[in-house]
């Protein structure tokens, strides 16, 4: 019965870590990261008075728009990144995931910080609306919440194949 377990723990741990879950989980959360400096938190469009704001002269409230938006962005995007290659190191893996869940709760609510305070300065007559990009941060929150989740369910193979050697 031993046999059967050896085989597959020596195959858990030969893995490469684009095989992992956790991978791809911390991949996906860079991706929505960048994808905030596509898809905007808010926009206005051509010829309306709302671009007379400073954030949306170019029509579109952005991270590069804000310094914290932008810093959180890079540190988002860079723990996210780096926590890729920590798969030799699942447990400071796992604490740079769940800092990478934290650090898309701020980003979440610094952007709505900042969309409100863009919306406080906009003229009456305006049709500038929220934007796909204000889901990012969630969605870069909780991506990194499911890398940490994987790499505590992987720890936990790998110490339960332990036990049984």
């Amino acid at each position: 019965m031993s046999q059967p377990l050896d085989r597959y723990f020596c195959r858990q741990k030969d893995r490469s870590m684009i095989q992992r879950i956790q991978t791809l989980w911390l991949l996906a959360a860079v991706a929505a990261v960048g994808a905030t400096f596509v898809f905007p938190f808010m926009q206005a469009p051509d010829g309306d008075p709302a671009r007379s704001v400073s954030v949306l002269a170019d029509g579109a409230l952005t991270p590069s728009d804000n310094t914290g938006l932008l810093g959180l962005s890079a540190l988002g995007a860079i723990t996210a990144f780096g926590a890729i290659f920590l798969f030799k190191n699942r447990a400071l893996q796992g604490r740079l995931a769940m800092a990478g869940a934290g650090i898309g709760v701020l980003m979440l609510g610094l952007a709505i910080l900042a969309v409100n305070m863009t919306r406080a300065q906009l003229p009456q007559q305006n049709q500038a609306s929220v934007g796909l990009g204000i889901a990012l941060p969630v969605l870069y929150g909780v991506f990194c919440w499911l890398a940490a989740r994987a790499i505590r369910r992987d720890e936990a193979l790998v110490r339960s194949m332990d036990r049984l050697r």
